[in-house]
């Protein structure tokens, strides 16, 4: 009786992990394909801006491989990253997560500057 009083307890703790695990999972899943999404308008910006410079410039190869060396360089190193410069909300002065569009603190929304920043 008592090792069936035990063994309820550890199936029903079991149950708990998977449905926990399981929803842990759906949230990295929802995260993947947010993720995927911005990957692939970023892919589309790109490759739209590819088509533009080639059309205009006769040398666009070597001009876009140097500004890709200089913009990874804005950080001090030569390693295919963008290095991050940290930001601070215009209203509060504190520091701003890369991934918000409002402070975390304050509220304040802020302004997309450029097309990446979708």
């Amino acid at each position: 009786m008592i090792w069936e009083f035990y063994q309820q307890g550890q199936i029903h703790e079991a149950k708990s992990q998977a449905s926990r695990a399981e929803g842990k999972a759906e949230r990295v899943n929802f995260h993947i394909r947010m993720l995927e999404d911005k990957i692939d308008s970023l892919a589309l910006i790109c490759q739209s801006m590819w088509e533009l410079m080639s059309e205009s410039l006769s040398d666009a190869e070597q001009k876009l491989a140097a500004k890709i060396e200089e913009i990874d360089l804005r950080d001090g190193q030569l390693d295919g990253k963008i290095g991050r410069v940290e930001t601070h909300c215009s209203s509060c002065r504190r520091p701003l997560h890369k991934r918000h569009r409002r402070c975390m603190y304050c509220g304040e929304e802020m302004k997309q500057e450029n097309v990446f920043q979708k």
